[in-house]
């Protein structure tokens, strides 16, 4: 049930949302610090055009968090050549994406690895489908993209993963 107070509004949806998005916006950006950098632009930059936005409209926010990550990423870029300087760099992919505790940290480690062999456009389909639980359709609307594209993207996407993890256990045994 959706509140009429928009404020209200907004505080349910971040509740509701923020953590889908961050490890979504982790997929693009170096730290959780800017995923949460962007993920806070993301929902400024979505409510100021959407301010009475319903439920309806959430898989929107994911079209924000990406855009803003694009946008933090040239940003970064943008800086890096005009200092030129080579003690400047925008490390990539050095944070974990997922919350971990001692006992999951193997197997997370080992999902960040799957997960990076993949492209990216089936990297981004996997995580939103699986962590973000959209559906195809509002995946689709998300990504601006057909339905049947994104669901080979995730098709493929798992069977890769599948792969990928097969040969990882059997390496281990």
């Amino acid at each position: 049930m959706e509140s009429s107070n928009p404020e209200a509004r907004w505080r349910d949806c971040y509740e509701q949302l923020a953590p889908k998005l961050l490890l979504y916006a982790k997929q693009w950006v170096a730290s959780g610090a800017d995923a949460e950098d962007v993920i806070q632009a993301a929902f400024v930059r979505f409510w100021r055009h959407q301010p009475n936005a319903g439920s309806e409209h959430y898989p929107l926010l994911y079209s924000a968090v990406k855009s803003c990550a694009l946008d933090l990423l040239r940003s970064h870029e943008r800086r890096n050549r005009r200092e030129s300087d080579d003690r400047v760099e925008v490390a990539r992919g050095d944070e974990p994406w997922f919350d971990l505790r001692i006992e999951q940290r193997e197997q997370a480690e080992t999902m960040q690895a799957a997960l990076n062999h993949l492209s990216a456009a089936q990297r981004e389909v996997v995580v939103l489908k699986v962590w973000a639980e959209l559906t195809f359709a509002q995946i689709a609307q998300s990504l601006n993209e057909s339905i049947n594209t994104v669901a080979s993207r995730y098709r493929y996407g798992i069977e890769a993963l599948r792969r990928h993890l097969e040969s990882t256990n059997y390496e281990r045994v």
